[in-house]
């Protein structure tokens, strides 16, 4: 399984923190605007950066922050 952050979650940590770009919302997560930028594209963060972001956005529920997808496992 593998979880993507939905790009709404940057949005929403933009709107509540008031960053009017990529660029402000990395540099106040103390992000790089390359993990941003992955991350809007669907890349997968590591843990520590996904909760992060979720807890930025204030989202508790971790389902709604996230798009889940399913591995194929190997055979």
């Amino acid at each position: 399984m593998s979880y993507k952050i939905r790009p709404q979650v940057l949005d929403k940590i933009r709107a509540l923190h008031g960053f009017t770009s990529d660029e402000q919302l990395a540099h106040g997560m103390g992000l790089s605007l390359g993990t941003i930028s992955r991350i809007r594209r669907g890349a997968e963060p590591s843990f520590k950066t996904a909760i992060r972001l979720l807890e930025a956005a204030q989202i508790t529920d971790i389902r709604a922050g996230v798009q889940h997808e399913q591995t194929p496992v190997a055979a």
